[in-house]
């Protein structure tokens, strides 16, 4: 029978050799390649871990000898090990991992200074363990929490459903590694969601206090599908057909129809009277053009509003700054106002 420190050493190399660290083992791997899976035990001392149990090869031999997993083979020179041939290493594949997860176990609680050799003997006595990974910050830190794989699904809901499990008083903080990603999601989309809303409130706050003159918005179509104009070439023709001041065109390339805003109150509707029966020649095309009144107005102004506080919030915080203005041309008293 295995002595305290036989047990340890077995466990310690069949964790070396195992399922969960030999696929991902860079290292080990690159050393199984050199020898038909043969791994010198001069290599394996180099272990810190293995190192701190013993460092005798006799005693890591014969300690391996009385394994009853029987997944390490020792060479007849007894300067060599490696995984059982007839115990193949599985692929570190989706469904590998997905296999592990469903039999690991999440707990914190553990302090942020504990060593990885306490946590594995307190944890000894819920086994048996395959692998305990303590979970650490991109600085290496550890946070107090670990997935701890079992070697079956009854046990990890063993350690999980036990009514209390302290460490160093202490209560442990245990569910399923399942349960815990599952949780974590909810608790990410709750955070967006939270965020999404407080972003979306903003918007709207902000947006109530962009102010717009009233009677200062035209809808124009007309425009022939074969005609392509920009921006700019509406607003000059449009400011062309009278003394008013377009501040703004609402318009994509190659739409048939947009949207214009005029400086001050009222613009809209003189800007009609100078027009020959709310029609204006652009390119080859006639377009018909009206004012903006009523619902239609606010509900247009209101969407306006919106994409302005969106607009600003957003180079609030990428600190960038858009050329020139929202509405463009001189700034009036209102143009300041937004």
């Amino acid at each position: 029978m295995a002595s305290d420190l036989e047990q340890k050493i077995i466990k310690q190399i069949e964790y070396y050799f195992g399922d969960i660290n030999l696929p991902r083992d860079k290292f080990l791997q690159s050393k199984i390649k050199e020898d038909d899976g043969w791994v010198t035990l001069e290599v394996l001392l180099s272990f810190n871990r293995l190192a701190s149990l013993s460092k005798d090869p006799k005693v890591i031999t014969e300690a391996l000898e009385k394994s009853d997993q029987k997944l390490i083979e020792v060479s007849e020179d007894k300067t060599k090990l490696r995984r059982n041939p007839d115990k193949p290493v599985p692929d570190n594949n989706d469904e590998h991992r997905k296999k592990l997860q469903e039999k690991s176990a999440y707990a914190k609680g553990f302090p942020t200074d504990e060593t990885l050799n306490d946590i594995l003997n307190f944890l000894e006595p819920f086994g048996p363990i395959e692998s305990v990974i303590r979970r650490t910050t991109k600085d290496h830190k550890f946070k107090g929490s670990c997935f701890i794989v079992f070697k079956d699904l009854e046990n990890a809901k063993k350690f999980v459903e036990l009514e209390s499990v302290k460490y160093k008083d202490t209560e442990l903080l245990r569910k399923m590694q399942n349960d815990y990603h599952a949780d974590k999601k909810k608790e990410i989309e709750e955070r967006k969601k939270q965020k999404k809303e407080k972003k979306e409130a903003l918007i709207g706050e902000n947006a109530e206090k962009i102010e717009f003159p009233v009677g200062a918005i035209i809808h124009f179509k007309g425009i022939s599908e074969g005609q392509s104009f920009t921006r700019e070439e509406i607003k000059e023709k449009l400011g062309g057909a009278s003394d008013l001041e377009v501040v703004y065109v609402d318009f994509n390339k190659g739409d048939t129809e947009g949207y214009a805003r005029f400086a001050k109150e009222n613009n809209a509707i003189e800007f009609l009277k100078a027009l020959n029966e709310g029609e204006l020649e652009l390119g080859e095309s006639k377009i018909k053009i009206r004012a903006l009144e009523g619902d239609e107005e606010k509900e247009y102004l209101k969407k306006t509003s919106e994409v302005m506080a969106r607009m600003r919030l957003k180079q609030k915080h990428t600190g960038r700054k858009r050329k020139g203005n929202f509405g463009g041309g001189q700034k009036s008293k209102a143009q300041k106002k937004e």
